[in-house]
């Protein structure tokens, strides 16, 4: 696939390479902390708020994914069109922001509201951080680098679930808990207050990342108004198999990965009977440290593959990982043994979810370098509507409209896989083929 870039980028700010990956790292680090809390929670705020399941079930995925998904093209064009450091800045802080408002919630509306502009604020983050570190990152190793920003999510999301279990036990022997000047809190409304500060904070880092100034930003700026119509849609059609396709194929997978990722604390804690710390440490050090190894040997073996040849690696490896961790994934659920399933999820985490960090590769490798951050938002847009959307969604459905059941939330789960795990191989295969018929093509 040929990579399209400008020959000579004019270039803004300080850090490229992987000081550029590190902070982006960081950003995606609390993004996934901002994203994960809830999960873990779920218990102490439907307790404290009396939502049901199916009100849960809209707050960790729906009311998040609605803004995430549209929110990000019309971000990832602005992204294309002018600064991606200032824009990268307003969206963390944004994200920031409403995870803090989700601290002071008092009922589902605002809730709701806040999950919303915590998903429209985190929209912007990966089609910054893919055109970001496809300018500034050879391309040799830009699944590398793209694994290793993932990392963020892995530890973000692991640190969430640990270190909020430990915080929200800590705090719960206190009862509300009296901050000046803002009145009383229940201690998971404190967790969300602290963690939505530091990522305001960190915000600004974001105007270190170098970036490379192209002509459309460029008449922009100079002019005051926006830049030249970026084409994303022309180039959509040129190969819409591939640029849609592709999103498809692993926003399968995202159903079922979404699913585990926002029900498994709720499923460890009714099924096994375990409180919410031992839930936490359990869960949250399992994800988190399969995910990172898996993330960097899974990105590294993809990137190996690649450059020797193998030319739909991108694709190919995750089908085949599929056929693997799903089967025990469903033999951990049913063995009624926390063991067994959190042996599974090491298996599960470490070979499936690590899909997010290099397959975003073969998108960019191809795309002109003025449509990156669109092309990104399509990839996340389609992964946040199907993962988000359909995922958590259908494992409440089956859990109370159908089962009857809280209880049985792993019977739901097991549902979600044998549903979705056909559609998402069938899928990556397909579009495997359509990365062997582009490259076929380019070498023409």
């Amino acid at each position: 696939m040929n990579d399209v870039s400008d020959p000579s980028p004019r270039t803004r700010g300080l850090l490229s390479g992987w000081p550029l990956v590190a902070v982006l790292m960081l950003f995606y680090f609390l993004s996934f902390v901002d994203r994960a809390l809830i999960s873990l929670m779920v218990e102490p705020i439907q307790r404290d708020l009396n939502f049901t399941d199916v009100e849960m079930g809209l707050l960790l995925g729906p009311a998040f994914g609605i803004f995430y998904a549209a929110a990000g093209i019309p971000i990832g064009r602005l992204m294309d069109r002018y600064s991606k450091r200032w824009l990268c800045m307003a969206v963390v802080a944004f994200w920031g922001l409403s995870t803090a408002v989700s601290g002071m919630a008092t009922n589902f509306s605002i809730f709701f509201l806040s999950r919303l502009g915590l998903g429209a604020g985190e929209a912007g983050l990966s089609p910054a951080a893919y055109s970001l570190m496809a300018e500034q990152v050879p391309r040799q190793r830009l699944a590398t680098a793209y694994s290793f920003y993932t990392v963020g999510a892995f530890a973000g999301g692991g640190l969430a679930i640990v270190g909020g279990g430990w915080l929200v036990h800590k705090l719960a022997s206190e009862g509300m808990i009296a901050v000046p000047l803002l009145g009383q809190f229940y201690p998971w409304q404190l967790t969300f207050l602290i963690v939505g500060t530091l990522t305001i904070l960190a915000a600004p880092l974001a105007l270190l990342l170098r970036e490379n100034v192209h002509p459309a930003a460029s008449e922009a700026a100079a002019t005051g108004g926006p830049a030249r119509k970026s084409g994303l849609f022309a180039l959509i059609r040129t190969d819409p198999a591939f640029y849609l396709g592709y999103p498809f194929a692993f926003g399968s997978v995202n159903v079922i990965v979404t699913a585990f990722h926002v029900w498994t604390p709720t499923f460890m804690s009714r099924t096994y009977g375990w409180p919410i710390e031992k839930v936490g440490l359990a869960y949250g050090t399992t994800q988190g440290g399969a995910g990172v190894i898996g993330l960097l040997a899974m990105g590294w073996l993809v990137e190996r593959l690649y450059n020797r040849g193998m030319l739909d690696a991108h694709a190919k490896v995750p089908a085949i990982a599929l056929c693997f961790s799903i089967p025990a994934m469903i033999g951990g659920i049913l063995s009624g043994s926390p063991t067994a399933f959190l042996l599974a999820s090491l298996l599960f985490w470490g070979a499936t979810y690590t899909y997010a960090g290099y397959a975003p590769a073969a998108l960019q490798l191809g795309t002109p370098a003025s449509l990156r951050a669109s092309v990104g938002a399509v990839y996340v847009t389609f992964l946040s509507v199907m993962g988000l959307f359909i995922g958590p969604t259908m494992v409440s459905w089956f859990t109370e409209g159908v089962l009857h059941d809280k209880s049985k939330i792993g019977l739901s789960l097991v549902f979600v896989m044998v549903i979705w795990t056909p559609i998402a191989i069938a899928s990556l295969l397909f579009v495997a083929r359509r990365l062997r018929t582009r490259h076929a093509r380019d070498m023409l």
